[in-house]
């Protein structure tokens, strides 16, 4: 993870016990079971897309029955709704939702509102889940993800999250915050594939590129072998191989470039998301990692207005708010700073890397306590997932 090893190494120069105690701590969590905190690859799921396969999932829905993809599958399309109670945009989401449902439930179209609150639920804020569907008189399924385990598995960025599924449990659309025109496009398309009109294939071109099969398993293994300790620098091997096969695919690109980051190899990094870019100009993740490079290397004003662009394409996208909160701070702009990082919070909270970049501000700032205090808060977030 970009940055994260600096912080490590400078960790141990620092007499601030505390904060020296949080670095070592977290070092652990970062490199025990191998879990694997890279910047999201795309821009409404980690490493999820348009054309890719959704896993499965098991969720408990507010009466205790146990669903999965197949007892909710709809004979045309299933839409999946994360949300959570603390998320502003959540309940317009759930309401359109109920909308589309009641006109198209017959017409093969069914909603899974899967509650992503957090790691563990209380009573008070399943009282507070009821609440929420009984004031919008939701009647489609809502399930509690309890161990946020499909949240983790989708890799949900932001909340509220729009994932809609094929019958083969393929992704054919994504929605990420559910901004005003974004979720027109998504509601249009949905009603287009309901009522089995050719719009509907014309609306899933917007959602990206549909990449062959065989470079999504590459892909895939790739993945998993990043979360491998073992077996982790054979990742390269696999998005190499995904390219190769399909060298349109714009995630093996992205996926590679984070790789060699987090092995200090910039300029290779530099060259994946220049070529993520020149496939899919409007691509947000290559935008806002191509800007840190960028600002890495002195070029900060260009750096910076990349990530802007990237936010005003997709204002849901977490890293870009983190990444741009970190270089405002270090430029002395302390109150932008905030408001970035507040951004990020609010759009997943559950992101540790928003407190390992608000603590390695803080840290390369002179301000230990709050340094410490940030990655405190990303040891919290981290011993949850």
């Amino acid at each position: 993870m970009r940055g994260f090893g600096l912080f490590t190494k400078r960790a141990q120069k620092v007499g601030f016990v505390y904060y020296s105690t949080f670095a070592a701590i977290l070092a652990l969590v970062l490199s025990a079971g191998g879990i694997f905190l890279a910047v999201p690859t795309a821009a409404t799921l980690q490493s999820l897309g348009s054309g890719m396969e959704a896993p499965d999932f098991s969720v408990k829905d507010l009466s205790g029955q146990q669903r999965n993809f197949a007892s909710v599958k709809g004979t045309k399309l299933t839409v999946i709704v994360f949300w959570s109670t603390w998320s502003v945009k959540s309940d317009k989401a759930l309401a359109r939702m109920e909308t589309l449902y009641e006109k198209y439930k017959d017409k093969g179209v069914n909603v899974l509102a899967i509650d992503v609150d957090g790691q563990t639920i209380s009573d008070q804020t399943q009282s507070d889940i009821r609440g929420h569907v009984k004031k919008l008189g939701l009647t489609y399924p809502v399930a509690i993800d309890h161990g946020l385990v499909t949240f983790h598995d989708y890799g949900v960025i932001a909340v509220p999250s729009t994932v809609v599924l094929d019958p083969d449990r393929m992704i054919k659309y994504e929605l990420s915050g559910f901004p005003l025109l974004g979720s027109e496009d998504l509601i249009s398309y949905i009603s287009n594939a309901a009522g089995g009109r050719k719009e509907a294939a014309q609306a899933a071109q917007k959602t990206g590129y549909q990449p062959d099969h065989l470079a999504v398993r590459y892909f895939n293994m790739g993945r998993k072998m990043l979360k491998s300790r073992r077996m982790s620098d054979t990742a390269e091997l696999w998005f190499k191989k995904a390219i190769e096969k399909d060298p349109e695919f714009i995630q093996p690109h992205i996926s590679l470039g984070k790789f060699y980051l987090a092995r200090g190899n910039v300029p290779a990094a530099k060259e994946q998301f220049q070529t993520a870019l020149s496939k899919e100009p409007a691509n947000v993740a290559a935008m806002c990692e191509l800007g840190m490079i960028l600002y890495g290397e002195g070029k900060a004003a260009e750096g910076k207005d990349l990530m802007q662009k990237a936010i005003k394409i997709e204002e849901a996208y977490t890293p870009c708010y983190y990444y741009l909160g970190y270089v405002s701070g270090k430029e002395g702009n302390q109150a932008l700073a905030s408001k970035m990082f507040d951004s990020a919070a609010k759009l997943n909270p559950m992101d540790p890397q928003i407190y390992i970049y608000k603590g390695k501000l803080a840290e390369e700032t002179k301000n230990f306590p709050q340094a410490a205090e940030a990655y405190k808060k990303a040891l919290q977030v981290m011993l949850k997932l």
